[in-house]
């Protein structure tokens, strides 16, 4: 039976140049010297540019790539916070698939600029039938749910989209994203996928409810002002017996470990959303949208919490592969769960090893915001803009 091939390839040298020449050869080797139709490239931010990518172009004569950067990178042989990561890959007969890219956003606007992505990874797709999109956008991107929003007037509302925003070295200032021989911010990029792809995705967090149902009665986009008509921070300083100046000094451990979760009707688990900062007003900003009249809960996160998600996760793609031979897994791992986590983050990994057959390559990233529908489980349904998830596609074949 037609499969697909894929090769992973490694490479923790500083030197750019050499690493993305032991990347592409380690990874061409375990392609069984087959041809390249696709590379995915993730790599530490202060490697990610052009120079790298025209360079893996080179070895790779011209095959498309897409990727990003992030502050680390997941593979079953360990944690890399610098390096490279390169994935080739060869499809059957029978596969199809195309590669885009935006830029500009900002300017542009995100429901905008996630229509023109969608649209132009719709081309030559008249008479094919779409099976899945992986895109990365710019872990910088404000309002990055409406660029969601705009993939999925064009792709479709019920559309399985999956993605991660990428990420930099923990300042959060500026990712990278990788689209052929360019490496470029302020944009997006993706795959669609048609024709025979199997696949079987997990997505979970596993934050759970803390206290009771509130209501957003006050917002705009990703800013919150009013929580059971109050001002917002309220929710926290009056939980924690916090002062607003206590509260912004604790705010990253608070954010990781008490973000707010977002009831959505029909859906089996709460859409989570970490603070990115505190107003002057009091007001709460997030990262991704909170719609006004939202009902919220404060909700609290564990290790042995994040792992379990991590386990249920896995358990879901595979279960969705049932008959198929897993090829690959992709792994998109929320930054939220590595600061959590800390030095038990390679227990996530410990879970992918025991799980999965030891020639299956594993390959991910910690990012700034994760893209999936919310129920996994069937997969048919409306993607979100998530934060503190770990999604997991498996491919088969």
């Amino acid at each position: 039976m037609p499969t697909i091939y894929a090769g992973l390839g490694l490479s923790a040298e500083k030197h750019l140049l050499t690493a993305a020449q032991e990347a592409v050869h380690q990874a061409k080797i375990n392609l069984q010297n087959k041809k390249v139709d696709l590379a995915l490239v993730f790599s530490s931010i202060e490697l990610s540019n052009s120079i790298l990518l025209k360079t893996i172009s080179v070895y790779l004569e011209g095959a498309p790539v897409i990727g990003c950067s992030s502050a680390a990178i997941l593979t079953t042989q360990g944690i890399m916070k610098q390096g490279i990561a390169v994935l080739l890959l060869n499809f059957p007969e029978g596969v199809y698939f195309n590669t885009a890219c935006v830029k500009d956003v900002a300017s542009k606007g995100t429901l905008g600029s996630g229509q023109e992505l969608g649209e132009k990874l719709l081309y030559g797709f008249r008479d094919i039938r779409r099976d899945l999109s992986i895109i990365f956008l710019d872990g910088m991107m404000k309002e990055a749910s409406n660029f969601v929003n705009g993939m999925q007037q064009r792709l479709g509302t019920s559309f399985p989209l999956v993605g991660a925003s990428a990420s930099d070295d923990m300042r959060f200032v500026k990712s990278s994203l990788h689209f052929n021989q360019e490496a470029f911010s302020d944009g997006a990029c993706g795959v669609l996928f048609g024709g025979k792809l199997s696949y079987g995705l997990g997505v979970k967090h596993g934050w759970q409810p803390l206290g009771k149902p509130r209501q957003v009665t006050s917002s705009r986009g990703n800013i919150v002002y009013e929580i059971d008509g109050k001002v917002a921070s309220k929710l926290y300083e009056e939980y924690f017996a916090y002062s607003l100046a206590e509260l912004k000094n604790e705010l990253k451990r608070i954010s990781v470990l008490y973000p707010i979760g977002i009831y959505l009707e029909g859906e089996k688990e709460y859409l989570l959303r970490n603070i990115l900062s505190v107003q002057y007003d009091g007001s709460l900003v997030f990262q991704g949208e909170v719609p006004e009249s939202s009902e919220i809960r404060l909700m609290i996160g564990t290790k042995e919490s994040a792992l379990e998600a991590t386990h249920q996760a896995l358990q879901e793609a595979k279960n969705n592969l049932i008959g198929k031979n897993i090829i690959f897994v992709l792994v998109f791992d929320s930054i939220s769960r590595y600061i959590l986590l800390g030095r038990n983050a390679y227990r996530e990994l410990e879970i992918f090893k025991k799980e999965l057959q030891p020639a299956v390559p594993v390959i991910g990233l910690y990012t700034f915001g994760e893209q999936a529908p919310l129920t996994a489980i069937n997969y048919r349904g409306r993607a979100y803009f998530h934060n503190q998830t770990i999604t997991v596609l498996a491919i088969g074949g």
